[in-house]
């Protein structure tokens, strides 16, 4: 159970680094942008990016072989 604990607050961490970095950026980055720019696997990347979504926090948007991913007004605040 303390691995699924010590899981869900990687993923929440990592989850507030890229809004950060969203926030810097203007609000909108590519999901590759991302991903390097933090160091991420794109394993933790799209977990994360799946976590922000499903809070409605960012939006996604299909852009050829990644997302433009998308601050929401959720965000704000």
């Amino acid at each position: 159970m303390q691995d699924a604990a010590k899981f869900t607050d990687t993923l929440t961490q990592t989850a507030g680094n890229l809004l950060e970095t969203l926030k810097a950026s203007g609000g909108d980055a590519s999901s590759w942008d991302l991903k390097l720019k933090l160091h991420l696997s794109s394993s933790s990347l799209y977990l994360a990016l799946g976590w922000l979504a499903a809070q409605g926090k960012v939006a996604l948007y299909p852009k050829e072989l990644n997302f433009r991913v998308v601050l929401t007004e959720k965000t704000e605040g």
